[in-house]
């Protein structure tokens, strides 16, 4: 296929996977809604917009740092890499430089967002801790990812970091504890969904010597992958009614059938897709039941 930079770009931005963080932006926007912060929009658009931009220059790092990996996976849109460059679409210099851009943006634009009192300085410490681990995820020295490290590092920025930056701009100051421990669900939630991306990629991933949990752990992968679906459900039972309210961890339980159909597809199905469902759902049943 012949190179098609702009078309390589917009597949390496991997477009079904980048919308998600918007919810997971919204969990935190309700909690702190739930916490009696003020919501004032103008001010969550900007740390949003800043958010993903950090969101997709890990995206755009991560298509660079797996090129090896990626040329040998299945390409479904969630798991397997975006395939833009195996297809001749881009080249890894595209990737790392559009990378190194939006990264680049993302930091002057949250300086920016900072010095002008638009952003509280713990918005953009978050921001700046978010950027780092996503290119810790994938490059080295550390690259998290090929060393069993990187499951859990996807799960904190996605299901942490992310509400954590919409907490602080809307309370203009670091989150407390209780944020932390409200988000536990949700840490939870997005490590079920980065278990089922590594699974469906292992193979690839252990031809490269990229030793994700699926390739340490093989079939055993499936008592994690429980033991976090676990979590996710009984965290709000044990936090409730101080922590977490109850209407949240009712709210969550009503995604059970699914918890339960992810639990007993883990390692027998090759789909992130059910996955990915649950952390959505999970993450939409939370938003909501806070908000409302």
């Amino acid at each position: 296929m012949a190179p098609n930079p702009l078309r390589g770009l917009w597949q390496m931005s991997r477009p079904l996977i980048l919308p998600s963080g918007v919810l997971a932006y919204a969990v935190g926007v309700a909690m702190a809604r739930y916490a009696g912060h003020p919501i004032i929009w103008g001010d969550q658009a900007l740390a949003l917009t800043l958010t993903m931009l950090a969101n997709l220059a890990a995206h755009y790092a991560d298509e660079y740092a797996d090129a090896d990996t990626d040329a040998l996976a299945v390409h479904t849109g969630i798991s397997g890499g975006s395939g833009a460059i195996a297809a001749g679409l881009a080249t890894r210099t595209l990737a790392l430089n559009a990378a190194l851009f939006v990264s680049a943006l993302t930091i002057v634009v949250g300086i920016g967002a900072v010095l002008s009192g638009r952003l509280p300085l713990a918005a953009g410490l978050i921001l700046l801790i978010g950027l780092s681990g996503g290119w810790a995820y994938s490059l080295p020295p550390l690259a998290l990812e090929r060393r069993g490290l990187g499951e859990i590092t996807n799960a904190l920025l996605g299901g942490l970091l992310m509400p954590l930056m919409a907490y602080a701009t809307a309370a203009h100051h670091a989150p407390p504890l209780e944020a932390y421990l409200q988000l536990a669900p949700m840490v939870a939630a997005a490590l079920t969904c980065i278990l089922g991306v590594h699974w469906a990629d292992r193979n690839a991933d252990a031809l490269v010597g990229k030793r994700t949990l699926a390739v340490i752990l093989g079939q055993r992968l499936r008592w994690l992958w429980w033991a976090c679906i676990a979590l996710a459900y009984l965290l709000p039972l044990l936090l409730m009614p101080h922590i977490i309210p109850a209407a949240v961890a009712v709210a969550g339980l009503l995604t059970l059938p699914l918890g339960l159909y992810v639990g007993f597809r883990a390692t027998r199905t090759d789909s992130a897709v059910p996955g990915a469902g649950l952390m959505l759902a999970l993450m939409l049943a939370h938003t909501v039941a806070y908000w409302v």
